[in-house]
């Protein structure tokens, strides 16, 4: 249903079917010589000239303008190299000064620090000195001695991770 095309032709004759009068064609032939006469006796339109442009300015200009450039661009790329420097070598001497303060401030906490177990290591130290020759005598003290440096290492460990 209407999904294929008819095969059908339908043709109609009708030779008349506009008609165009005599004058009306004399008028439009009158109009299309008058036409071709006004574009005949026209001035040609004026050719665009494009304004001088970069490329056509003398040789010279534009090289003299290269040169300058170029010189400026060298100027600038010196001038960013030496600001670039100065930045490194102040950046060097900064990290040299942040390292050196951490590093005494280091070694002043390992300075100032005491060893651990001080008070453990002169009661046996005392103990030994009492009892020469009964090293046994000491032998409780010497073992709270060792725990204590044990914990001490353990803890050394564990702040350090």
């Amino acid at each position: 249903m209407g999904g294929s095309q008819s095969t059908r032709k339908v043709t109609i004759d009708n030779e008349n079917a506009i008609q165009v009068s005599q004058e009306a064609l004399d008028r439009i032939q009158a109009q299309l010589t008058s036409k071709q006469t006004q574009q005949a006796q026209a001035p040609p339109p004026p050719q665009y000239i494009p304004p001088p442009s970069y490329d056509q300015r003398p040789n010279q200009d534009y090289i003299a303008e290269e040169a300058y450039w170029a010189r400026r661009i060298e100027n600038l790329k010196r001038a960013h190299e030496k600001i670039n420097a100065g930045m490194v070598q102040e950046y060097q001497k900064t990290l040299k000064e942040a390292n050196e303060l951490f590093d005494l401030t280091q070694t002043y906490k390992v300075a100032t620090k005491l060893p651990p177990c001080q008070e453990e290591k002169a009661k046996v130290l005392e103990c030994y000195s009492t009892n020469p020759g009964k090293s046994l005598t000491c032998s409780v003290l010497v073992n709270e001695f060792n725990d204590c440096v044990c914990k001490s290492r353990v803890a050394a460990v564990t702040a350090s991770s």
